[in-house]
């Protein structure tokens, strides 16, 4: 996730922190990250939804069977953006939203938003966390 806001630019990925998603197989997506490395230390919350009556199936390319109908995508989506600052708490040995300091942006809305599912079939709620291996990670970080 990239959020450029008032000159900055935040950026969560495997390599700066974790992330983690709960995406139904259609109309509800939320995205939690939190980027724990470098200067600017966040979290992030994402919250997406649409009816499920909304959008349309698109052929995306396959490996067995050309182009199918495994794609689902829409531009009537709903989404809220929260972003916060984090702080390390020795008690806690983790991470937390720092105290006594609003958030960078709480629950901005839009209702333009684009979302997707595919690469399916999805049968059932996909949830997971980012897992990286620490070597790439350590690659990856020098490089940046």
């Amino acid at each position: 996730v990239g959020i450029h806001y008032n000159g900055t630019f935040y950026e969560n990925v495997p390599w700066t922190g974790e992330m983690q998603w709960d995406i139904d197989t259609w109309g509800r997506w939320n995205f939690n990250g939190r980027c724990t490395t470098g200067k600017r230390l966040f979290e992030v919350e994402v919250q997406a939804k649409c009816d499920l009556d909304a959008g349309v199936m698109l052929r995306v390319p396959t490996k067995d069977f050309g182009l199918a109908y495994m794609c689902r995508d829409t531009f009537e989506g709903q989404v809220s953006l929260s972003l916060y600052e984090l702080e390390y708490c020795r008690d806690r040995g983790d991470y937390i939203r720092k105290k006594d300091v609003p958030p960078i942006i709480e629950n901005a809305i839009s209702n333009n938003c684009a979302v997707e599912v595919g690469g399916g079939p999805w049968d059932e709620t996909w949830k997971s966390k980012s897992k990286m291996n620490p070597i790439l990670k350590f690659l990856v970080e020098d490089l940046g």
